[in-house]
């Protein structure tokens, strides 16, 4: 069997991984890079216009060959493993014909994306899988194990083939709210693993103040407690962690989470798959500011916006309860309350990573608004990680989706193996 890292062994995102075996091609991820050469946010828009030829030259395309539109596919599929564009963000270049394995939730969110614009990618040749069953794809037996991230149902895989057997962690934590699984993994992991690629994205970062998403909760509904304050809240739509963790602060706390309905549409479709996941018609600690913009605008078109129109709460209607809601942060739902010179008394809790806050700090500066960072990493702490490997007990460990490969020897042994971009091995 071969192993080719194309993009991942030195860097976070970007993750793409390639296997073969006999005459089956199989990739793992096709991310696009959250950081250019300098370690800088990557801008894709610098590229806008550009040829697959173009794009593969500047190296933000790798030079896989049957892979690409256009070619004839001598790739089988791609396996991907959770809904985050450094994950799946160049899967509209792959040939059409090509399918791609995925979870259920994460064919959700990637179709809510391509709703609004935010991917050009279709997710047209999908085939959703089921958690801890097996399938066939060539030569290959794989075998996704759903795992504890902060990307919503998020997969692992166990790739079979020559005797060999790969484990691919994908991204994952043992603190958020499924870190069941994690316990779970580590009671009763898969045996005699050959090779191990894992992550190592918390490596040469602190963990920081708040260690899982139950810390988290708790420090919201001690603040919410505070009556004499309106709150912001700055996370993403499509971490749903963290907006059930916002949801339950508020009940405890007597709040009520004010939503745009664009993160309504969002939870919305994601309820087929958890019946846990808040919803927009759960009573009185749940409302939707129908904030006037493009999403919006995009739902009223499509007529998705009528189904929350029993939720709604007016601008005039937040004012008479200021200090009972928390908002969920948007570009305009903001302005709105700057231009009307409403944010007084308003506490903005941060609660994203840290490197995007300079973007919007001006802002809040501005008006005066005192900011809060209340935050946990959707990736495993290394202790979790040292569990991860004893229960694994792989012969291998191949370091992926780290800025510190050089740091595995030293966390786990001799049997580290480091395998640069580009690189072919045979594993």
């Amino acid at each position: 069997m071969k192993l080719t890292i194309h993009r991942g062994s030195e860097e976070i995102g970007g993750t793409c991984v390639e296997l073969q075996s006999g005459g089956s091609r199989v990739l793992i991820d096709f991310g696009l890079p959250l950081v250019d050469e300098n370690r800088e946010q990557f801008d894709f828009s610098r590229f806008k216009g550009k040829s697959k030829d173009e794009l593969i030259l500047s190296g933000v395309l790798p030079r896989i060959k049957g892979l690409y539109e256009g070619e004839q596919p001598t790739v089988n599929a791609v396996l991907l493993s959770h809904p985050h564009q450094d994950h799946y963000g160049l899967l509209s270049f792959i040939n059409s014909r090509i399918p791609v394995y995925l979870s259920e939730g994460c064919k959700e969110l990637i179709e809510v994306s391509h709703f609004f614009g935010q991917t050009n990618y279709e997710a047209g040749n999908v085939r959703p899988v089921t958690v801890w069953e097996p399938f066939q794809e060539g030569d290959f037996n794989v075998t996704p194990y759903l795992v504890d991230h902060s990307g919503f149902a998020a997969l692992a895989f166990l790739i079979e083939a020559e005797g060999k057997r790969i484990f691919y962690s994908g991204d994952f934590r043992a603190h958020g709210r499924k870190g069941i699984l994690f316990d779970n993994m580590l009671r009763r992991p898969p045996q005699n693993v050959s090779y191990l690629l894992l992550e190592g994205s918390m490596m040469g970062r602190e963990e920081g103040d708040y260690k899982s998403e139950e810390d988290i909760e708790n420090k919201l509904v001690d603040l919410f407690r505070n009556k004499e304050r309106m709150y912001f809240m700055a996370c993403s739509s499509q971490n749903i962690d963290r907006l059930v963790s916002v949801y339950r602060a508020c009940k405890r706390s007597g709040r009520i989470f004010v939503i745009d309905p664009y993160t309504a549409l969002v939870l919305h479709k994601l309820k087929k798959i958890s019946a846990h996941i808040p919803q927009f018609d759960w009573g009185e600690n749940m409302r939707i500011f129908f904030v006037p913009n493009s999403y919006t605008d995009k739902m009223a078109e499509d007529k998705s916006l009528f189904k929350f129109k029993s939720a709604k709460i007016t601008y005039d209607q937040m004012q008479g309860v200021r200090n009972r809601l928390v908002i969920k942060d948007s570009y305009l739902t903001k302005q709105i309350f700057s231009k009307k010179g409403h944010l007084e008394g308003t506490t903005l809790i941060y609660s994203m990573w840290d490197g995007y806050f300079p973007g919007v700090k001006g802002f809040w500066e501005k008006n005066h608004v005192s900011v809060l960072h209340v935050h946990c990493s959707g990736h495993a702490y290394i202790d979790d990680l040292k569990k991860f490997v004893r229960a694994i007990e792989p012969e291998f460990i191949i370091p992926i989706h780290t800025f510190f490969p050089e740091k595995y020897p030293e966390l786990f042994g001799d049997n580290v193996m480091i395998v640069k971009d580009g690189e072919m091995v045979e594993i």
